[in-house]
């Protein structure tokens, strides 16, 4: 059946019997790509028949449908011209794992952060309203991205201007781990309550075509009739307090229901939220027992018995930080930890099954996890906010209207800083130095190693006198056989040279020490190449301007060039001691495209053999 589906338009051609099989066969489709590809398979499993029942009914190149994060727009991907490209899927120059307009004219916007989907939306109705543009317009957002401030803000905007916005909410109590908080336990209470409004438009329908000829003002008395016989059973919900219609709960994986319920809601033009259940990693065993360990997996091959096998490569980073936080917390009862749906990905799962009351999962609330860890740090907690790079973006306010000026004691562990692979130019951790830098009395550190790390953990709750943060990329987390930390004290804005060389020297930011070391190896008997590892990306020790021995240096940083500390240290020097010769290695003003993270270094000059051959252009 699938082989027969290439755009929206051959859905419309199948009937019901068929759609079934066709979810079959995508679902077999998703498995057999994407465990060879990797990528995010759970959620996908889980939302087959709502997106095949979205195009059946919908015009996807008239109508506008949006997608929140993206993650869940693999069958949209399949069902919009882009099938034959997923194995491609999130590899260099591929299909990327989000919505793409560049890729297709069924995307209407790139997603890859949460909770944007109706803020977009309410523009894009707003917009067809004023110029008189009769097409839908669809917002398909998660229970997680629910749990997102953006989404409230733009259901004000919607209810308050009656947009016609149809918002379809697709509930697995999941959003990467299990989702948490009040939205999610009302979002499970609504799922008890039994829908009316199918029963109010055949209500409607009967009443307007039998009782037609006694006039509207009957028909209108007998339909306040039933509305006052429903308010005496059930309790209105938030959204139809707001004005906004709701229909649902109902069964997201009935394709039939699904499309009834989408024919039916062409009908009003006013706002609608459809709240559909379904089930995160739907009719693969695996996922569905663990969908959380199978949101995002690997590119790996299916195991005889249809299990996935897992990457270990040994710990990473995040493992690392959460193995070494547990290890504090049991000797600093102050030490409280949150995240923003980030339990897994960030490595807390030991630390909340140890310490529970000690640690809390705001949801996807980057903002408000800030805010939340002000408060405790008010009280003589020591809060501990992880939160990846590219999410704590979100929260540029809060960083400084409040953390920065108020100098509040808190550490943020900056999880996937610098070049992120496989998901693109939307999860790049690559901005992390350069906005934190802006950001008086922020401390910033960036340690080489596994061990490093540790130190600087240990370093930051000792030193917790304002704002520190420690980022870290999503890499396995080693150790340099030529470079011990423990060897060299921590000391507020200063680093360590690692190496001598009386011919030029390589400042080294974070884990691209290795790298450093790779390139002086390389040059060995040609050039003598010292190596420097910088430790801090502020406060920075003036001291540092002159070191070196006026001899040439070279500035590696696994961040964006502008407002970053290459390029600060790069005018440093030159101002002073205008002769000297400084060059720096930084990503370039741009997003970085899709690519594992070893491409990427490669792309942008950062691997030793790269550093090496810069090196040789300064010299020859």
């Amino acid at each position: 059946m699938l082989e027969k589906i290439n755009y929206p338009e051959d859905l419309k051609k199948l009937n019901l019997k068929d759609l079934s099989l066709l979810a079959e066969e995508i679902r077999s489709f998703l498995i057999e790509k994407v465990t060879k590809t990797g990528g995010h398979l759970s959620p996908n499993l889980g939302i087959v028949e709502l997106t095949i029942a979205l195009h059946y009914v919908f015009d996807g190149l008239k109508d506008s449908i949006i997608w929140d994060v993206g993650h869940q727009a693999y069958v949209h991907k399949i069902l919009t011209g882009r099938k034959d490209k997923f194995d491609t899927l999130r590899q260099a120059n591929g299909l990327s794992g989000y919505p793409n307009p560049i890729e297709s004219p069924y995307d209407v916007f790139h997603a890859g952060h949460s909770s944007t989907s109706i803020s977009l939306a309410t523009g894009i109705a707003k917009a067809k309203v004023l110029s008189g543009d009769d097409s839908y317009t669809i917002a398909v957002i998660g229970d997680g991205a629910f749990t997102g401030g953006l989404v409230y803000e733009a259901i004000n905007t919607i209810a308050h201007e009656n947009l016609p916005v149809i918002i379809i909410l697709n509930d697995n109590g999941m959003s990467i781990s299990q989702n948490v908080g009040g939205i999610s336990k009302y979002l499970y209470k609504l799922q008890e309550i039994k829908s009316y409004l199918h029963l109010k438009w055949a209500f409607e329908r009967v009443l307007r075509k039998k009782l037609s000829k006694f006039g509207d003002g009957l028909v209108k008395f007998l339909y306040r009739i039933k509305e006052s016989l429903k308010m005496l059973s059930i309790k209105r919900n938030f959204f139809e307090d707001l004005g906004i219609a709701y229909v649902g709960p109902m069964d997201g994986h009935n394709i039939k229901v699904l499309i009834n319920t989408f024919e039916e809601v062409k009908q009003t033009k006013k706002p609608i939220l459809i709240h559909v259940i379904t089930k995160k990693g739907k009719g693969y065993t695996p996922s569905e027992e663990n969908p959380g360990k199978y949101h995002g997996i690997s590119g790996v091959a299916l195991n005889c018995d249809s299990s996935i096998p897992l990457k270990a490569e040994g710990p990473s980073y995040s493992e690392v930080f959460g193995k070494k936080l547990c290890e504090l917390a049991r000797n600093d009862g102050k030490i409280f930890t949150i995240t923003a749906a980030m339990k897994s990905g960030t490595g807390l799962n030991e630390f909340a099954n140890l310490y529970p009351d000690r640690f809390s999962d705001v949801g996807i609330t980057e903002d408000h996890a800030i805010l939340y860890a002000s408060g405790l740090q008010k009280k003589g907690f020591k809060p501990v906010v992880a939160i990846y790079s590219t999410f704590l973006q979100r929260a540029y306010d809060e960083l400084i209207h409040d953390v920065g000026i108020g100098r509040y004691k808190i550490l943020f562990c900056i999880d996937r800083g610098g070049l992120v692979l496989d998901d693109g130019e939307t999860h790049q951790g690559i901005f992390d130095i350069a906005y934190l830098r802006t950001i008086p009395n922020f401390t910033i550190l960036l340690p080489a190693s596994k061990t490093e790390l540790e130190m600087m953990m240990e370093f930051a709750l000792e030193n917790l006198n304002g704002p520190i943060a420690i980022r870290y990329p999503k890499d396995v987390a080693i150790d340099l056989p030529e470079y011990n930390p423990r060897n060299y004290p921590i000391e507020m804005g200063k680093g360590v040279t690692v190496r001598e060389g009386k011919d030029i020297t390589i400042i080294s930011t974070g884990t691209l020490l290795g790298e450093a070391l790779k390139a002086a190896d390389l040059l060995k008997g040609k050039i003598d190449v010292g190596v420097y590892n910088l430790r801090f990306a502020k406060p920075l020790d003036d001291k540092i301007l002159s070191l070196f021995d006026k001899k040439p240096i070279l500035i590696i940083e696994e961040g964006i060039e502008n407002g970053g500390v290459a390029s600060y240290l790069h005018n440093k020097f030159i101002s002073f001691e205008p002769s000297r010769k400084v060059e720096k290695i930084t990503i370039r003003d741009e997003f970085p495209p899709i690519g594992k993270r070893e491409e990427l270094l490669n792309l942008y000059s950062l691997t030793g053999e790269k550093i090496k051959s810069k090196i040789e252009s300064i010299f020859f």
